[in-house]
């Protein structure tokens, strides 16, 4: 290998290239294992969500990738980062997404109203809803991987107790009846549990 010659002052000699080198890795490192972190422990959502575009990955491997390019930012701080939980990718795939029209915290449960699109797309009426609800202060996720059919206008899921006025992310996405196609999943937003 060759080694580089600094010939002008202002460009970076070979110990400066192998510190800047040195850093990204380390950032990198860092933003890798936050994503591992996260993202571990929804792997049967993403086997099921990510199977048909993870080509040479698995499923949590491309979820991994995808968070760190995407969803994970610097503070602004050395080595502090935070989640944009809305770029999160849980699902990938050509099945007409659900259309939500509303979503509601209350006594314990989350009502999520849909609008019946079947027939958009490639979208049918036992298309099956899967959701997930992730707990920011308690580090906690809830996922339904059967929740209710596409036709079902309104769908209700039980949150814990415990979770009552902390902040809860959700995310919904919808697979075909036979597994064999799923939706982007959303991001529906952050709520307050109550």
């Amino acid at each position: 290998m060759a080694k580089l010659k600094n010939k002008n002052s202002d460009c970076p000699g070979d110990d400066t290239i192998g510190k800047v080198i040195d850093f990204i890795s380390k950032t990198d490192q860092e933003k890798i294992k936050i994503a591992k972190a996260f993202l571990y422990p929804l792997i049967r959502l993403l086997n099921i969500g990510l199977k048909y575009v993870a080509k040479k990955k698995t499923p949590y491997k491309y979820a991994v990738t995808e968070m760190v390019r995407h969803a994970l930012s610097s503070t602004g701080n050395d080595h502090e980062y935070f989640i944009d939980f809305s770029k999160i990718i849980l699902s990938r795939g050509n099945l007409t997404a659900p259309q939500v029209e509303d979503v509601h915290f209350s006594g314990g449960k989350c009502s999520v109203q849909m609008s019946d699109n079947s027939g958009e797309g490639d979208a049918k009426p036992d298309d099956i809803s899967m959701l997930l609800f992730y707990n920011v202060s308690k580090l906690e996720f809830i996922c339904y991987l059967q929740g209710s059919s596409r036709s079902t206008a309104s769908q209700q899921y039980d949150i814990p107790e415990h979770w009552a006025g902390d902040v809860v992310h959700a995310y919904i996405t919808m697979k075909s009846a036979d597994g064999k196609l799923v939706s982007d999943s959303q991001y529906l937003g952050d709520y307050i549990a109550n």
